[in-house]
């Protein structure tokens, strides 16, 4: 690799120059900071040397300063390391640019001039990057002659002088170095720019207004300059991002070093906390504030509370209004002061003060807190000798004494709350809508016997009545028609004849399966309605051959099973055809005969299973039974309590199991107890699920109408108290946010109850009508409720053999 040339860089006052003594040049053009130092350090031609950028001139000659290479030259270049460019500072004056160019007005010369120009200051810029290498120089080193400070310069605006230099003489404004002088010692900038374009010595000169002289920048500044305009750190060695150092390592290092060291003396000392505890007891003991009992322990306190003497004492201080007001404790409150004397209590009132005979005749007419002055009677003495004793000097004071001694001793704060504001903000029932309002039809039943239960078909078109005389009537809703009437009662009756009621009535709630349950004595029939299409007959003929078939072949029941529970088909109560036209299968059609009376029989939501309480059969009271295979199982053991109703979760293998005192959920898969809810109440008398599976409510002889929230808590949720007698039945809507309960009353109460998915919101209850549905007959009101599937429509029917319908009009 060629050996850098020795260059010399010659500094003026004015102006920076370079000499390249190796090359013999007598002159070069100053160093331009705009130069591009990665385009312009190439090789130039002209009359001078060529000029090599690989010596000198690019940045990465720089980079590579002071660190290791795999350059195979990098031996040689340190075998010539004691021929670096020597530099020295000369003092010569800048020649002037030719006259061919300063005078001549052609572009083409003033170009050529300025390529020139570029030449020779890329040529110089290895040179200054190269002073930057020296010792750095710190800016304390910089001379100034003002001494003014950090001072803004616009404070001597008004004066003649701009500071003060080291020997304590003004500087005067306009005072520089050179041969121009500016008015006010402010340069004219056109002036000054057209004389920098004339003179080329003057391209890095600037005017230091503190000092009020012109500078002329070195090599080294113009660099700085330089690489801070093209983004890059001042010094080229800067490194912006260093590799971090890790001072202190993550590991805990374990050496065996101070393993066998001994204890330390200062475990063997006494503790210097001890030690001041001990020099401040000392202290207290010495100034008189404890004394040895108190150290020893005999008295627990330097200064017990005094006893409670029964001296009189002051209960109102008023020298300590101030002191009171900045204790600790409740807020003081000043004793009530005596209402100062006014004009009328003087010995010498005005003639206006005086009263008048008839206006004493009236004082005397009124209470003492009426009158003007109270028990004073403004009276007008000659002089204040003549006054006598006050009358009522001895009834004031007593009545002082009562003022102080029943004034409040602390303060109360009285909240202003508006009692209304504290009542939740329930919509309005007409922004609830719909909900049934109005009865729009009436069932006459024959007879008017006692109506236990309703129940209505899936298409929402018909309903069945369960009566107290053993029949089970089918109604047209829409028309108010008796349609059929079957009398279960006599077949369930006994053999004296008697003819059994029948309690609960239930419609297959799959459409299509037009299955009707009936609870009559101890059996429970299975009964077709007749109704339907001809794909609703054909689905309901299916299901009942299938189920009849199992039963006349026996094999469906388990011998467990046989002792409680028998299936037998009735094919001489089987009618041919029914309602429809298409039905071949209607009325009674299969028995299934329980040991002992059965009051309850429910369907679970896909059709097919159904359960069967009879409360008094003991572990047989719960019964659960399969309509296409003709099979029962016994899901319990036994059971504690009698049971009063049961229903099957809407969706998950769950059975809500309702005593007498509790609600108890089971899952049939895992033949366990999930959760027991505890009502609260004397006798459940029937329960609801709601069709999202998580909300509950139940019915109570003691009038209460309980909301459980099975995410929330076994407790009730809410617990309604609007009935004035038993609740009989509660029912949630399919569909619709709508709660329904009748009660003994007769009254049927409608609630709004809207139960959202958002777990952090609860269930918004409102009631929103109260139906006077029936009458009361052997204190027997409203006995059974039914929402219809589709339409928020409400069927009742109570003890005075009456069913209504009631619609949202």
């Amino acid at each position: 690799m060629a050996k850098p040339s020795k260059k010399t860089v010659a500094l003026e006052e004015d102006s920076p120059e370079i000499v390249d003594s190796s090359s013999g040049s007598d002159s070069e053009s100053p160093y331009d900071s705009d130069a591009d130092d990665d385009d312009d350090a190439g090789s130039y031609h002209s009359d001078n040397e060529p000029f090599d950028s690989e010596q000198e001139g690019s940045d990465a000659g720089f980079e590579d300063q002071g660190s290791d290479s795999d350059d195979p030259d990098s031996d040689q270049e340190d075998s010539d390391s004691d021929s670096e460019p020597e530099l020295k500072i000369e003092k010569t004056l800048t020649p002037p640019p030719p006259p061919s160019f300063k005078n001549s007005g052609d572009v083409r010369s003033a170009v050529h001039q300025r390529e020139l120009e570029k030449v020779f200051d890329s040529a110089a810029v290895g040179h200054n990057q190269s002073l930057l290498h020296v010792d750095d120089l710190s800016s304390d080193d910089e001379e100034g002659n003002n001494t003014i400070g950090r001072v803004p310069l616009h404070w001597y605006d008004e004066y003649d002088h701009i500071g003060y230099d080291t020997s304590g003489e003004k500087m005067m404004k306009g005072t520089v170095s050179g041969d121009r002088e500016g008015e006010g010692g402010v340069f004219d900038e056109l002036n000054d720019s057209l004389a920098r374009l004339n003179d080329p010595s003057k391209r890095f000169t600037i005017y230091d207004s503190l000092n009020a002289k012109e500078v002329t920048l070195t090599p080294r500044e113009i660099e700085v300059i330089r690489r801070i305009q093209a983004g890059a750190y001042a010094h080229p060695e800067h490194e912006g991002n260093p590799d971090y150092v890790h001072y202190y390592s993550s590991q805990k290092e374990i050496s065996g070093i101070n393993s066998d060291r001994p204890e330390p003396k200062r475990n063997f000392q006494s503790s210097k906390y001890e030690a001041l505890m001990v020099r401040r007891l000392l202290k207290r003991l010495k100034d008189g504030k404890i004394d040895m009992d108190y150290l020893t322990g005999k008295k627990k306190e330097m200064n017990p509370k005094k006893e409670q003497s029964d001296d009189p004492f002051l209960m109102w201080k008023g020298d300590e209004e101030d002191e009171l007001l900045y204790r600790k404790g409740p807020t003081h409150i000043a004793a009530a002061k005596a209402k100062p004397p006014s004009t009328a209590e003087s010995y010498n009132p005005p003639e206006e003060y005086i009263p008048t005979p008839e206006e004493l005749e009236a004082w005397e007419k009124l209470d003492v807190e009426d009158r003007p002055y109270g028990l004073v009677v403004p009276k007008k003495y000659k002089n204040l000798r003549s006054v006598g004793a006050y009358q009522h000097s001895l009834r004031e004071r007593f009545e002082r004494c009562l003022d102080l001694y029943l004034a409040p001793r602390e303060m109360k704060r009285r909240l202003n709350i508006d009692p209304e504001s504290l009542v939740p903000q329930l919509p309005k029932p007409s922004d609830l809508k719909p909900y049934p309002s109005i009865k729009c039809v009436e069932f006459v039943t024959p007879g008017k016997p006692k109506i236990r239960d309703v129940t209505v078909s899936g298409d929402g078109q018909y309903m069945c009545s369960a009566a107290e005389d053993g029949f089970v009537r089918l109604w047209e809703i829409h028309t108010g028609r008796l349609m059929k009437s079957w009398n279960v009662g006599e077949l369930a009756g006994g053999e004296d004849g008697e003819t059994a009621t029948v309690s609960s009535v239930e419609w297959n709630p799959v459409a299509g399966r037009n299955v009707i349950l009936a609870c009559s004595g101890s059996s429970v029939f299975l009964i077709g309605s007749g109704t339907g299409g001809e794909e609703d007959c054909e689905t309901t003929s299916a299901v009942v051959d299938t189920a009849v078939g199992k039963v006349k072949g026996g094999a469906g029941l388990s011998e467990k099973a046989k002792k409680v529970v028998k299936w037998t088909v009735l094919d001489g109560q089987k009618e041919e055809r029914g309602v429809s036209k298409f039905s071949t299968a209607a009325g009674p059609i299969v028995r299934i005969e329980m040991k002992m009376k059965t009051t309850l029989a429910s369907w679970h939501s896909k059709g097919d299973y159904f359960v069967t309480v009879s409360p008094s059969a003991g572990a047989a009271a719960v019964l659960i039974h399969q309509l296409t295979k003709g099979t029962t199982q016994q899901p319990f053991g036994k059971t504690k309590g009698a049971i009063g109703d049961a229903k099957f979760h809407p969706t998950k293998p769950f059975l809500f199991v309702a005593t007498q005192q509790y609600v108890k959920v089971y899952h049939l898969l895992k033949q366990t107890m999930v959760k027991k809810l505890l009502p609260n109440c004397k006798h459940l008398t029937s329960i609801s699920i709601h069709s999202s599976g998580d909300h509950v409510i139940c019915g109570t002889l003691d009038r209460k109408l309980i909301w459980f929230d099975l995410d929330l808590s076994a407790k009730p949720y809410k617990t309604l108290r609007y009935h004035t007698k038993a609740i009989r039945a509660a029912s949630f809507h399919k569909s619709h946010p709508l709660m329904a309960s009748c009660s003994d009353d007769g009254d049927v109460h409608v609630f709004h109850a809207r139960v959202y998915d958002d777990l952090m919101r609860n269930p918004l209850i409102v009631p929103v009508k109260i139906l006077k549905a029936h009458d009361v007959v052997g204190r027997l009101g409203g006995l059974g409720l039914v929402w219809c599937k589709r339409l928020p429509w409400l069927i009742t029917c109570g003890a005075d053999g009456r069913i209504c319908l009631w619609q949202d009009l």
